[in-house]
């Protein structure tokens, strides 16, 4: 989610330098909802209802432990991998960690307010707060609520 124009003014070059590496370093580089590393390829459901992915090293090493007689049953369901490239319901994807303000309020900086998610789960735990203020902002361009909101 792109950053409003009227908070950008917060995100300067103390939350570049001093605040987001701070909260990076903190998780270790890994989202602290899921546990994605940062900056990584992984695999994930094309429609990820709880955060379950597959990175391609732990792909190789499972693949490898099936391969070799192992007692586990390892199997990436309906996909097939070739050179790399995905088929099936499994799509591959860049994870980027993002900081998020857990009370929602751009600016409170406090290292207790600030947790590293990546993309999913940022977005998964902003999701009740982005109906809201969508509907606020949608309301606000309505002239008939507006006229009815004068008149009560």
């Amino acid at each position: 989610m792109p950053i409003r124009i009227e908070f950008r003014h917060l995100y300067g070059r103390a939350w570049r330098e001093v605040i987001r590496p701070a909260i990076l370093q903190r998780a270790r580089s890994r989202c602290e909802q899921c546990g994605k590393a940062n900056r990584q390829m992984v695999w994930v459901w094309r429609s990820n209802s709880n955060g379950q992915y597959w990175s391609p090293s732990l792909i190789a090493q499972q693949w490898t432990y099936c391969v070799q007689g192992g007692a586990g049953n390892f199997r990436l369901p309906d996909v097939q991998i070739r050179e790399g490239k995905r088929t099936g319901r499994l799509r591959q994807i860049y994870v980027v960690l993002t900081i998020a303000h857990l009370n929602h309020t751009p600016g409170d900086d406090r290292p207790e307010n600030l947790k590293a998610l990546c993309q999913w789960c940022h977005l998964n735990y902003d999701k009740l707060h982005h109906k809201e203020t969508r509907a606020l902002r949608k309301d606000r361009t309505r002239p008939l609520l507006a006229a009815m909101r004068r008149s009560a």
